[in-house]
Formats: structure tokens, C-alpha cells, sequence
């Protein structure tokens, strides 16, 4: 880092903190500092902006909440990798929109039970309440990482005859569209945040309590029958969803 590629902090309102976390912040998302970079140490980023460590450490903290830059024990800190991201303007499943991107996807299928719909997936379903449903449990690894927590809902004519279907490596609307010629319309989505309870900390290999986004899906075919109910719970510091919106649609 020189003094050339930043610009002064100069007397302002702003705390001092926060003008050297969006200087930073600059460098970053110009390119200045490229993903998993490493940034140089709190006290030369102390001397460069002439202010203290403690405000350097602030500033660096803002950034590692928001998941810009990582801080590695005995090596230092870094710009965080680019997360990878799925485009929610285009019904597709995540191993079909990552493969296309080059990515490497894995399910691993935790549960795959026969169980009674809630009145809620009875509703999403068009079932009645207590209704037999499949349900199907998977963790979606990305390049070797949990990303997402996924449970799906589906009619038991599909659900149960998909449990001789390769899961751990296809994905479900590529098996209903090209091997059981169901056409797929359109999809709902909502999008919330939960914290992560002690089971999908497990699954998904970070802090209980942790932020996740929530999802909630569902898909529906051509012909207007609701045929895939989910839930699905994402690391958002490893994962993101990408949505262009046209001001005149």
C-alpha cells in the first residue's frame, strides 16, 4: 500500500473509523486490493492514515462483520474470496446454475422419510392437511464447502419414486424436466433471515446463532400444478444471490 493509492482522511463529522473503512472499502472493490489479498498490518495502515491502531482495528472489524475481508490467525488479514451466486431471475436448480459456472457441487441426503403435511405444506402442496408427503433433507457442498441446508416437499408419486434417483449429484428439476418430462413454469420465493440453531450449525459447519438466509420456494409446472415445496437455509458469507430489476418491466 502507498500514499498514492489512498486518499487522505481529512477533518470531518465522520468518525475517523469510518473514513478509513470505506478508504479501504474503495481499494477493495476497485481492484487495488484483488480477492484474498493480504492487507497490510493494522500499524501500517495506522501510519499511512495517521490515526491510531485502535481506530485501524475499528474499521477492520466493520469490514470483517460485513464480510469483506477475513483475518487469518498468524498470517494476517485478507480480502475476503469472491463469493459465488445464483441468479433468482432464472428458474434453475443450484447444481445446474453452479456447474455452468464451473463450480463442483455435491449433495449429501440426510433424510428422505414418507411424513404427514403441516397444514402449511399441506396449503403450498394443494393437499390436504396430514396428507402423506415426501420430504427430503440435503446439504449442498460448493467447491468442498456446505453452503445451503435444503428440505423439500414434493407430491409422493415424485418424491418416493426419486429415491432411486442419483441425488447426491443431480438435481431435482433436471430429474422431474428431462427424466420424468414434467415441465417446470415458474417459481415463488420469499427471502427472510434466521439465526441457525444447533442442527443446521452442525450441517452447515459454522456458529450456532449464526446469520442464515432463509428461502422459501415453490415451483410450479407449466400447467399450474404446485409440484416442489422448499425451505432453504444459506451460509451468506459463502454464498450469494444475485437479482437484476428493470425499472419498466
Amino acid at each position: 500500500m502507498t500514499h498514492a493509492t489512498l486518499r487522505a482522511i481529512e477533518p470531518s463529522a465522520v468518525p475517523l473509523y469510518s473514513q478509513v473503512r470505506e478508504r479501504l472499502r474503495e481499494r477493495i472493490v476497485d481492484g487495488t486490493y484483488a480477492p484474498q489479498a493480504r492487507l497490510p498490518s493494522e500499524s501500517e495502515i495506522g501510519t499511512l492514515f495517521k490515526v491510531s491502531r485502535i481506530t485501524v482495528r475499528q474499521a477492520l472489524g466493520d469490514l470483517q462483520k460485513e464480510g469483506v475481508i477475513v483475518k487469518v490467525p498468524g498470517k494476517g488479514t485478507f480480502v475476503a474470496a469472491t463469493r459465488p451466486s445464483q441468479e433468482l431471475a432464472r428458474l434453475e436448480g443450484f447444481g445446474e446454475a453452479m456447474s455452468r459456472k464451473g463450480h463442483r457441487i455435491v449433495n449429501r441426503v440426510v433424510k428422505h422419510a414418507l411424513v404427514e403435511a403441516t397444514p402449511l405444506v399441506a396449503a403450498r402442496l394443494r393437499v390436504a392437511p396430514g396428507a402423506p408427503v415426501t420430504e427430503i433433507h440435503r446439504v449442498r457442498w460448493l467447491d468442498c464447502e456446505p453452503v445451503s441446508f435444503e428440505i423439500t416437499y414434493l407430491p409422493p408419486a415424485i418424491g418416493e419414486r426419486l429415491r432411486g434417483e442419483n441425488l447426491a449429484e443431480r438435481d431435482i428439476f433436471l430429474i422431474l424436466e428431462t427424466d420424468y418430462g414434467i415441465t417446470l413454469g415458474h417459481a415463488d420465493i420469499q427471502i427472510g433471515a434466521v439465526n441457525a440453531d444447533h442442527a443446521l450449525a452442525g450441517a452447515l459447519r459454522v456458529e450456532p446463532g449464526a446469520a442464515l438466509l432463509r428461502i422459501e420456494r415453490l415451483t410450479w409446472t407449466a400447467d399450474g400444478m404446485p409440484v416442489d415445496f422448499e425451505y432453504l437455509y444459506v451460509r451468506g458469507e459463502a454464498f450469494q444471490y444475485a437479482l437484476r430489476l428493470p425499472r419498466h418491466p
